[in-house]
């Protein structure tokens, strides 16, 4: 192999560091500026692969090549490698010498090249440390890369040249028979090597021990680096999991540190794909002949279904509507009073007319509410509801006349959506109880017989979700088969963060009106103010597509299997122990319920947390 010689070099033609270094790397620049060459550190450095965990590869080479304990298997491997290399007194293994050490592998020539394709395909450039190796580059500093790995030099010239990067003198530690992880051997000779006295030289690396300890005890200056978004280690989980959890690290540029959107890309995105897998799944198993994505919960997962996933999923719809608005729908005369409850539920400190507004309902005059033993500033109390269920009662036939609406907007709206008498259809929702099911189950009785099956991300082990799952077909990724009762219970608890994720950005739909286009939905904007919450569900909608075009092709490059909980789990994990409410674009979010909104009071979307 012909490396490049050591050498100052021309300005480099792409993408030097701009001016403004982010606080993390801000040392750099005076100590590039002093050093007399600049080495990288390659893997997690310079380098980085979208994986919560390097090891977690051998689980993706392991799935594609069918062997179940693929892992345990290398590990075991390598460990003999290193026995070997003792036994023969040398400094370092390489790929060749650990697949040697495999006990009964079948074709472990073909594996081990297919691990070295792997690699080259996952190792991807690191932007803001690719921008540094640059930026020293054009200043005509010396650059150099010095890694501890069993890949030879070979591997990384294939991989440099990939990316587009300019060759540089490689010291790799399986080609130097050395390295700088067990006495920083590798230091030394990269200065014997070079000429460039140790104290001039400057290491950038991320190992606290290998990249910084060592070279600071062999003499060179050394900078730690650390990965602003790297991802905590998380055992056990599946190669689709890792990947989810840190293809943050191949986007840090595309994605604003803090932002709603990073938000998205890093827990909303991961746990709207692993729902929509299961979905898939579930429908292709029960035979759903059409999926209808209820709104506003299932705004992002139509979305996403359409533009990353069309051939998953039989056909779908985005259908208009809600608990409130298939409630009314199911209102009649003979039934209205049982329905009283649901009309007074989170009505705490609501007016008349704001009681009234929720179900598109106009409120009566100030004369007939001073008939009632009302008045415009007369609040609902729920320990005192006598009053307001007055009110309700004395304007039935307004609330029947607006029920009778939405009985025939819905009708219609199925029609146009092109369902069919009797089709098995799937009814997705996030959660919790089955309420919106049971409520659009009862509202097509009379009007269109659908074989209706509820999929929700997420269904509480509550007593009304049990009974409802004893009368309607309701399954959830999430639930009491696949979490524990601690952390279910603590899900639910925290349940609105998980609302506002699935959130569109659009206010609820409460009701249908006829238009000579078609049918038009009446939506609900609350009675406070909500602070551009649409925008802000527009920017989290966006992180969240964002993450499921990316994670979608790396799976079908790597023929990844899916793993819809372990998708889910990160945002499972900040909604169980209420680190959610943390995010300080969530805490800005404000009347988020519209049902309960009132001009009379605020509620902040994190007073909703709670805490373990």
């Amino acid at each position: 192999m012909s490396e490049a010689p050591l050498a100052a070099r021309p300005p480099a033609q792409q993408d030097p560091l701009p001016a403004a270094w982010p606080d993390h790397l801000r040392a750099l620049p005076a100590l590039i500026e002093a050093a007399g060459l600049v080495s990288f550190d390659f893997f997690d450095t310079l380098f980085i692969r979208p994986l919560a965990d390097a090891e977690d590869a051998f689980d993706i080479l392991g799935e594609s090549r069918g062997i179940a304990d693929f892992r345990a298997r290398r590990r075991a491997a390598q460990a003999g490698a290193f026995r070997v290399m003792q036994q023969e007194k040398r400094g370092e293994i390489d790929l060749d010498g650990i697949y040697r050490c495999f006990d009964g592998l079948p074709d472990a020539a073909a594996v081990r090249d297919a691990e070295y394709a792997l690699e080259q395909e996952i190792t991807l450039p690191n932007p803001e440390m690719i921008a540094v190796f640059r930026a020293a580059l054009a200043q005509g500093k010396p650059v150099v890369v010095t890694s501890d790995m069993y890949l030879r030099a070979p591997w990384f010239t294939a991989l440099m040249r990939r990316h587009g990067l300019p060759e540089v003198p490689l010291f790799i530690s399986a080609d130097r028979d050395c390295t700088k992880r067990d006495f920083g051997a590798l230091f030394d000779l990269l200065s014997a090597e070079t000429g460039v006295p140790k104290e001039r030289i400057l290491h950038i690396g991320d190992n606290a021990a290998s990249d910084i300890g060592k070279a600071r005890e062999r003499g060179l200056v050394a900078f730690h680096y650390r990965e602003p978004r790297l991802p905590p280690r998380c055992k056990g989980i599946s190669p689709a999991a890792s990947l989810a959890r840190a293809l943050i690290r191949n986007h840090q540029q595309e994605v604003p540190p803090g932002s709603l959107r990073e938000l998205g890309f890093q827990k909303g995105g991961p746990a709207a794909l692993g729902f929509l897998d299961w979905i898939a799944g579930a429908a292709r198993r029960d035979g759903i002949e059409h999926i209808l994505f209820v709104s506003r919960d299932g705004h992002i997962l139509r979305r996403m279904a359409e533009q990353v996933r069309p051939e998953a999923l039989p056909p779908s719809s985005y259908l208009l509507g809600s608990r409130v608005a298939f409630t009314l729908a199911a209102m009649t005369p003979a039934n209205f009073e049982s329905h009283l409850p649901f009309l007074l539920s989170g009505a705490d400190g609501l007016s008349p007319a704001e009681l009234l507004a929720r179900i598109d309902v106009p409120a009566p005059g100030a004369s007939v509410l001073r008939d009632l033993g009302l008045g415009p500033e007369t609040r609902f109390r729920h320990d005192q509801p006598e009053p307001m269920r007055g009110l309700l009662k004395a304007w039935r036939w307004e609330i029947l006349k607006i029920a009778r609406r939405n009985r025939r907007g819905l009708l219609r709206h199925l029609l146009e959506l092109g369902l069919r008498p009797g089709q098995r259809v799937a009814l997705v929702d996030v959660g919790w109880n089955g309420t919106t099911q049971e409520a659009f189950v009862a509202a097509l009785r009379g009007l269109m017989p659908l074989d209706v099956t509820g999929y929700y991300f997420c269904l509480a082990d509550s007593e009304d979700a049990r009974r409802r799952r004893a009368l309607m077909p309701m399954e959830s990724l999430v639930g009491p088969d696949s979490v524990s009762p601690g952390m279910l219970a603590a899900i639910h608890a925290n349940r609105v963060a998980a609302e506002f994720f699935f959130s569109a950005p659009h206010d609820p739909v409460i009701g249908y009106r006829d238009d000579a286009g078609g049918v038009v939905a009446v939506e609900d904007p609350g009675r406070a103010p909500t602070d551009g919450i649409q925008a802000m569900a527009r920017e989290l909608e966006e992180g969240m597509l964002d993450f499921a075009r990316h994670h979608t092709g790396w799976t079908r490059r790597l023929g990844l299997r899916a793993d819809p909980l372990g998708l889910a789990m990160p945002l499972l994990e900040e909604m169980a122990d209420g680190s959610w409410a943390d995010h300080s674009g969530l805490r800005l979010v404000r009347n988020f319920d519209s049902w309960a909104s009132s001009a009379n009071h605020t509620m902040w979307l994190t007073d909703y947390a709670a805490r373990p």
